[in-house]
């Protein structure tokens, strides 16, 4: 089952253990320079890995846009501090 995982702000967003489960939809939806949440097939509180989206993690981490930007489902949000 596919979930919501948000980013901690402080570890590194390439590793599952900076991420943690969401109950909630993300609402950082405009972009900016971190990363906000992450949409995986897991159901786990902490996901087991995060390497299906490594390359729209690091493509947000260069463009300031959620990835995919042209895509209709996202599944890297970034925001603002």
């Amino acid at each position: 089952m596919a979930n919501w995982f948000a980013y901690n702000g402080v570890g590194d967003p390439t590793l599952p253990g900076s991420y943690y489960k969401m109950a909630v939809n993300p609402n950082c939806l405009t972009g900016g320079s971190i990363i906000c949440a992450i949409y995986l097939d897991d159901s786990a509180n902490v996901p087991s890995s995060v390497s299906a989206v490594l390359t729209y993690i690091a493509n947000a981490q260069a463009t300031l846009v959620s990835q995919p930007a042209d895509g209709f489902q996202r599944f890297v949000y970034v925001k603002d501090l």
